[in-house]
């Protein structure tokens, strides 16, 4: 579906609405300058032209007033669909496709460009009020004279193209203003997400902001100087050019068509009332390219992220549901992707598996070996190239792949904390959270209020554990955990491995973990090592089961 094309399908009552005012607010504005112009001939009751101004002035206030209202809250309530369908959207997209369109990007769209869109709507009231005031007083000029109508369209025809012609230099810098300003944006995250990397070495910190960000920002900025002197001096010019008009038709006209003095001086107030309608929707012009070109980025993204969202199910599935024991199996599995960098291709497998329900499985391998490439094919976030994987005898597919991730629960080595703690019954997941919190040494920094974390400002290993708390709350079968002990002290570092993983075992959950402590390998069921993106040993070690378990998390 295109967002753009639908999207005020189903608000076409306020966007009449909005158009209607528009269009009144116009013809108010012609009506005013129609008695101005009977009042300063001296033609007509002088209190009926009081009434007949001041009751098209309060007409045009109070239509361009809802018009504005009108559009706004029509533009907000589209501008609000727009940004959760895309979100819906994003969420359906595979990701990869998600790695491929970039984060920066993304966010970009979803912020900025949405919001340049948003900005430019308000324009739309008053670019028809001012379109209907051009044509009326257009046609108004024509009922006076004709003579003085031809000459006149004439001269703003030719005014008008002169003035399109020499906006073409300037609007093409303004593309470049918004490629540059997108750079920009670029360079700040970078910034932001980089600043560890930069405060340790501080002249590559001071490089990175003078040699890149102020650079961009200096060319960003010149360009737009460059723009805006000459958009300034193009609407000046097509400004002017109605100051000709009045020119030509006041003093040069009469000679070649004689015309009565009172008629002039009416088209020379005409004219004169339109330079501000017409200066309007010239200068309006820049706002109307850049929501065009923002337009242009939110429609590449909509036929980008072309996924159909499904709403999750609430309850349970019986897609999977074991008639004996839990097992997952991977046969032939093969996965492959080409690094950017180098452009280098790596694969993974063909690899053939099987997990067991309660079982503790290590991943071990050299880095770049494959170990975090095979999680995301079991968490069911990559989709294997060749090969099958299936659960409880179930192969995965497309149709029930998010009942296959319900299954699962991940700590990633690059894991995102997130501070809400979202779920149904909120009071049972606050107390749950809080006894999970107390168990992993985090009290006396973290507390759970109104459905939230307090804070997030931890060091590492304990972020880390608080997201170990965001997994427990899921209360998943499976357990993923991507390098969880590396930022862990010696003492949370045992406890992971001998009291942790045993209590989830215990329970009859399986856990997986990416690990180099070979110290605790013997906590372990098994352990399978990858070596260049295949299976190269498996090994069953002696599992001792630890004299006490100081942890209990059910």
């Amino acid at each position: 579906m295109n967002l753009i094309s639908n999207l005020f399908r189903q608000s076409w009552h306020l966007l009449l609405l909005a158009v209607v005012t528009s269009i009144l607010c116009g013809i108010s504005n012609t009506a005013i300058v129609a008695v101005l112009a009977k009042a300063i001939a001296g033609k007509g009751s002088h209190v009926v032209l009081a009434w007949a101004f001041f009751g098209a002035c309060l007409t045009m206030i109070l239509s361009m007033a809802i018009s504005k209202i009108t559009l706004v809250r029509l533009t907000q309530s589209e501008i609000f669909k727009l940004r959760t369908e895309l979100c819906y959207k994003l969420l359906a997209t595979p990701l990869k496709k998600q790695m491929e369109l970039g984060n920066n990007g993304v966010l970009q769209i979803l912020t900025r460009d949405i919001n340049t869109f948003i900005d430019s709507l308000p324009l739309g009231p008053l670019l028809i009020s001012n379109g209907v005031v051009i044509v009326s007083c257009v046609v108004y000029v024509a009922w006076l004279s004709w003579q003085l109508f031809v000459v006149f369209a004439m001269l703003t025809a030719i005014g008008m193209f002169a003035f399109h012609k020499l906006r073409q230099s300037p609007l093409r810098k303004l593309d470049q203003v918004q490629i540059h300003a997108k750079a920009i944006y670029t360079h700040l995250y970078n910034l932001i997400n980089g600043s560890r990397e930069l405060r340790l070495n501080a002249e590559r910190g001071e490089l990175f902001v003078e040699q890149v960000i102020v650079s961009e920002a200096r060319q960003f900025r010149d360009l737009y100087d460059q723009f805006n002197s000459e958009f300034t001096w193009v609407s000046q010019t097509g400004a002017t050019t109605f100051y000709i008009v009045m020119g030509v038709m006041l003093f040069l006209l009469p000679a070649w068509f004689p015309q009565s003095s009172e008629a002039l001086a009416t088209v020379v107030l005409v004219v004169m009332y339109l330079i501000r309608p017409i200066t309007e929707v010239m200068n309006s012009f820049p706002a109307v390219e850049q929501a065009n070109i923002a337009l242009k980025n939110i429609r590449k993204l909509d036929a980008d992220l072309d996924f159909s969202y499904r709403p999750v199910t609430k309850g349970g599935s019986q897609v999977f549901a074991a008639h004996r024991e839990w097992q997952l199996k991977l046969h032939g599995v093969c996965h492959q992707f080409v690094n950017a960098a180098d452009d280098s291709k790596f694969v993974l497998g063909p690899l053939d598996l099987s997990v067991n329900q309660g079982e503790i499985l290590y991943i071990v391998g050299g880095n770049g070996s494959g170990k975090t490439t095979l999680a995301m094919l079991l968490l069911g976030l990559y989709i294997p190239e060749e090969g099958t994987i299936s659960l409880n005898g179930v192969q995965i597919n497309a149709e029930n792949l998010s009942e296959y991730r319900k299954h699962f629960s991940a700590v990633f080595s690059d894991f995102h904390l997130f501070e809400q703690i979202l779920g149904i019954n909120q009071d049972e997941l606050g107390k749950r959270a809080t006894h999970y919190i107390n168990l992993l040494g985090l009290h006396h920094k973290v507390k759970v209020k109104d459905g939230r974390f307090s804070t997030l400002e931890l060091s590492t290993g304990q972020r880390k554990r608080l997201a170990l708390v965001s997994a427990y709350l899921e209360d998943r079968q499976v357990y993923v955990f991507d390098e969880w002990a590396a930022d862990q002290d010696p003492k949370f570092k045992r406890i992971f491995y001998t009291e942790l993983l045993p209590d989830l075992k215990a329970r009859g959950k399986t856990v997986i973990v990416i690990t180099h402590d070979d110290s605790y390998f013997d906590c372990a069921d098994r352990v399978i090592k990858l070596d260049e993106g295949k299976l190269s040993s498996i090994s069953e070690t002696t599992h001792v089961e630890p004299p006490h378990v100081a942890l209990h998390l059910a």
